[in-house]
């Protein structure tokens, strides 16, 4: 009765060699597929505009009712063009945007997320010199560092409006929150972590000295970034989800150095496995997935790790994120519909990470003296 196993290891053994020299294979043909998609990608342009400006809470006042009834006459013209595929997004959409947490939300200004169309681009203003505007109103500042995610690659060229991502970010807090939010981006198309470091970081210095010397503080720094990193996974034995973590801890750091230790910092999780480019594509896009989980879980770790960081997940049920009219033409880059959806998806993160870090400060308030 001992001698079976003996028997049988042989051919276990076999066996465990076929799944190993599979899974290698396997790995090794999803590398080289995505080694042609980027071999074969054409690059878009970055988007046209301003890099900074002011998302001015008393002009959206004026134009949420026009926006709500623009946006009900396009899901109402979609839906007849799509059917019923086209109701379903949208729910999902105004979901994401906080539509279904209700009008009446304290602090949310009563527009239950409602969106900004692209014709109504005036309820921001953006212009070159938006530092001291010697305005009474409150005022939160919210700056961007990224790679082609925040210098707008994919937003149209019809459009000179700027980057749309983070006019989505500053529109939506500056609805929810009732304050004017002034924001700036700062981008390198292409560039990794390292390179943000590099590059961006010195530019970020010269921005919070400038907002200082006009009596400002940086309130929130954005930071989307892993894409350009992902792309080059394990090509080295820099190129890992751990190597990535060590930068990216060294980055945030540097910001809060640079930008102050009450500056909260966000990294945002990225919706690449729900981009249309890798389609059909087997075995990349079952891989990917996962692997863009893991880069993002190091993100996690990072904000778990640094006091005032706030990684914002993906939607749970993003599906919906997969359908070309979310994308550019690269089926890489978010169009400018796609970029101000997840814009007020990482919008409504940054406010519930805000809601969260108050609580315990409201526990520990003191209690007032008596009359």
């Amino acid at each position: 009765m001992w001698r079976t196993p003996h028997l049988k290891l042989p051919r276990m053994r076999a066996l465990l060699r076929t799944g190993v020299t599979g899974i290698a294979g396997v790995t090794t043909c999803a590398m080289f597929q995505g080694l042609y998609l980027q071999s074969q990608y054409e690059p878009l342009p970055e988007a046209r505009g301003p890099l900074n400006g002011v998302a001015r809470w008393a002009q959206q006042v004026s134009m949420q009712a026009q926006h709500v009834t623009q946006q009900a006459q396009q899901v109402t013209q979609q839906a007849c063009r799509h059917g019923g595929a086209v109701i379903k997004s949208a729910t999902l959409r105004s979901r994401l945007s906080g539509g279904e947490k209700g009008g009446g939300e304290k602090g949310g200004g009563g527009d239950g997320g409602s969106v900004v169309s692209e014709s109504g681009e005036a309820a921001y203003s953006a212009h070159g010199s938006s530092r001291g505007g010697g305005a009474a109103a409150p005022r939160k500042t919210v700056l961007f560092l990224g790679d082609s995610l925040i210098t707008g690659v994919g937003c149209s060229q019809e459009s000179s409006h700027g980057p749309a991502l983070p006019r989505a970010v500053a529109e939506f807090l500056s609805r929810r929150l009732r304050v004017d939010v002034q924001w700036a981006a700062f981008g390198e198309t292409g560039g990794d972590v390292r390179t943000m470091r590099s590059k961006l970081l010195p530019t970020l210095a010269d921005e919070v000295a400038a907002l200082r010397a006009n009596g400002q503080n940086v309130d929130i720094v954005v930071v989307v970034c892993g894409l350009n990193d992902f792309k080059k996974a394990y090509r080295s034995s820099g190129n890992t989800a751990g190597g990535f973590c060590l930068e990216l801890g060294e980055l945030v750091r540097e910001v809060k150095l640079l930008a102050g230790s009450d500056c909260t910092v966000v990294l945002p999780a990225l919706p690449v496995h729900r981009a249309p480019v890798f389609d059909g594509i087997w075995p990349l896009q079952h891989f990917l997935a996962p692997l863009a989980a893991l880069w993002d879980e190091q993100k996690l770790i990072t904000a778990q790790r640094v006091r005032r960081v706030c990684f914002v997940r993906n939607a749970e049920r993003d599906e919906w994120w997969s359908a070309k009219q979310y994308w550019a033409v690269d089926g890489i880059h978010p169009n400018d519909e796609g970029y101000r959806i997840w814009g007020e998806h990482i919008a409504d993160g940054i406010l519930s990470h805000l809601r969260a870090a108050q609580k315990p400060a409201l526990l520990m308030k003191p209690a007032e003296p008596l009359a």
